[in-house]
């Protein structure tokens, strides 16, 4: 006669061993070798991009989980050393699968209530997203293509419109991507457009330098009298203002270099020590707030702040923190009563507790992020004569500076891009 006590399935040292396994398959494959980080940090980044495609490709390329953190992050070394079309090449692929990987299944999304974050395919933070197409904007201004740069340079923000309308987020416009977009549209002679987005940026960031300058300069060439006398009283403009302004007026002669900097390195997303399932960003060490920059062995002026991505990160992720707790709060009841039930099932209580324990030690915070994004995006604006002229930018303070050579044409503006690494 059988005894009708329930039996030991003979899966269950299985599903143990695979609990186990997904607890240590949890760590980003991305981050598992620092090799390529190391090689940008030292601005080898010719090198980067090349053990970053080979990890991508060996990590099974755009269906790995971490696809896009690779893409990403290669995008941004192919932008670094210079190869502007192949980095449009990788970002926009990189902008068509962070929209696929938005759209989480229900499935993963479940699954992530026994387990954690890290079993999901990598989407992006928002600031992530908006930043793909602000590179994108660069880089096409980087090679003058300035209608694709224009379009990125919307993109942006009508993503962050869609997120604030949509999502109901508290972001706002990006000061950086406007004030691109107007220099843009002042490049192509469209000095109505440039004259709206030069007044979008003054609604983001009113005490940005020379701003009112660029707005007394829209409304003359736009002849709006009363407009240039609304600058003159706000900003103060003198003059000598004036006659500086007149220097980029059409037939002038003269051209205008346009410098982009890119700040250091974005905050590094670790556990949060109060809540360890949880990531949190921590600012990285950088002693550089702008950078001075010469024309042809002159002082031409400073970098100014435009978009800082370090605050933005930190304050993106403070606003989920109130979602994110309560998905673990809620994992945490479904952690017990699955793995009780199979305790139960199974009448094996010591089955349940390595169960509960598996799933416990595979729920750890998601740390990924996009690496190796600069701390901030600035600029400046230097005023030249055609020809050819060396361009040096020095970060304040860090005894060390770069420089690179470029050809302004008379009426035309060139853009110039630079990274600094503490």
């Amino acid at each position: 006669m059988g005894s009708d006590r329930p039996r030991r399935p003979v899966f269950a040292p299985l599903l143990v061993a695979g609990l186990a396994l997904l607890a240590t398959s949890c760590v980003s494959a991305r981050f598992s070798g620092r090799e390529p980080d190391r090689l940008f940090q030292e601005g080898r980044y010719d090198d980067s991009a090349v053990l970053l495609r080979k990890a991508y490709e060996e990590h099974g390329g755009e269906s790995g989980r971490d696809s896009l953190l690779y893409l990403l992050d290669l995008g941004l070394a192919l932008h670094s050393a210079g190869k502007y079309e192949e980095s449009n090449q990788v970002l926009l692929q990189a902008d068509r699968l962070a929209e696929i990987k938005d759209y989480t299944s229900l499935a993963t999304e479940g699954a992530t209530l026994l387990t954690g974050e890290n079993l999901k395919d990598y989407k992006a933070e928002d600031f992530e997203n908006v930043l793909i197409n602000t590179y994108l904007a660069m880089n096409y201004a980087l090679i003058g293509d300035a209608e694709n740069a224009l379009v990125e340079a919307r993109r942006v923000n009508r993503k962050l419109h869609l997120m604030v309308t949509e999502g109901q987020r508290g972001y706002k416009q990006n000061a950086f991507a406007r004030y691109l977009s107007a220099i843009l549209y002042e490049a192509e002679g469209e000095y109505n457009d440039a004259y709206i987005d030069y007044q979008e940026t003054r609604k983001l960031e009113p005490g940005l330098p020379g701003l009112g300058l660029d707005l007394w300069r829209m409304a003359r060439f736009l002849r709006m009298r009363d407009e240039q006398e609304r600058w003159n009283e706000e900003y103060g403009l003198t003059g000598e203002d004036h006659e500086r302004a007149k220097l980029l007026a059409p037939g002038a002669g003269k051209g205008e270099i346009i410098v982009l900097y890119e700040n250091g390195l974005s905050p590094e997303k670790r556990p949060n020590p109060q809540f360890t399932q949880l990531p949190r960003f921590y600012a990285r060490a950088n002693p550089v707030s702008r950078a001075e920059v010469e024309i042809d062995g002159q002082a031409s002026g400073a970098t100014f702040l435009l978009h800082d991505i370090e605050a933005t990160a930190i304050q993106n992720l403070e606003e989920k923190y109130g979602k994110l707790i309560a998905k673990r709060l809620a994992g945490v009841v479904t952690k017990e009563l699955v793995s009780d039930e199979i305790g139960r099932r199974t009448n094996s209580p010591l089955l349940g507790f390595l169960v509960k324990a598996a799933f416990y030690a595979s729920d750890q915070a998601d740390v990924r992020s996009w690496n190796l994004l600069p701390r901030d995006l600035q600029l400046s604006r230097h005023v030249v004569e055609p020809g050819v002229h060396e361009v040096r930018l020095s970060p304040s303070g860090s005894g060390t500076s770069q420089s690179k050579t470029v050809e302004v044409r008379a009426g035309r503006k060139v853009f110039v891009n630079f990274r600094y690494m503490p």
